[in-house]
């Protein structure tokens, strides 16, 4: 069912244990399907339901439970997206196209502030020459650092 394998020799332990906690999960939400189909309403079948159930909720508990999922929580967006039987990789490739605007807008702005911050101190620089060393240390300051 699975479209990828995780490589378990390099230190992907934890991420391996999730994989195989979240497959026994499927496994058994695909059997309480069955048993919930197939119930009869004899004591039998109400037990076996009633055992299920209560595994799935235990399996649920302990993928809850578990430091990977603590360690690295998944955005209730993307829980959205799967329920609504929706690619996780749609809302991931939009939330780079948002995050991509979003950083490009803010340059911009941070353009436009330096360009007005050094358009300023020159005219400044300009009318008030006393305050030259004072509009230099302010530029030098106000500078971002070239990474």
């Amino acid at each position: 069912m699975t479209t990828a394998t995780i490589d378990s020799s390099s230190g992907n332990g934890p991420l391996v244990s999730t994989t195989e906690q979240l497959q026994g999960l499927i496994e058994s939400f695909i059997e309480l399907g069955v048993l919930v189909h197939d119930n009869q309403g004899t004591q039998q079948s109400h037990t076996a339901l009633t055992h299920k159930t209560n595994q799935v909720i235990s399996q649920l508990s302990s993928l809850t439970d578990s430091g990977f999922t603590h360690q690295y929580p998944i955005p209730v967006d993307v829980i959205s997206y799967i329920e609504d039987g929706r690619n996780p990789d749609v809302y991931t490739r939009e939330f780079v196209e948002v995050t991509a605007k979003s950083n490009a807008r803010l340059k911009g702005k941070m353009l436009g502030f330096q360009k007005l911050r050094d358009v300023l101190g020159d005219k400044l620089g300009k009318e008030f020459p006393e305050l030259g060393s004072a509009i230099e240390d302010i530029k030098k300051r106000t500078t971002p650092d070239e990474e």
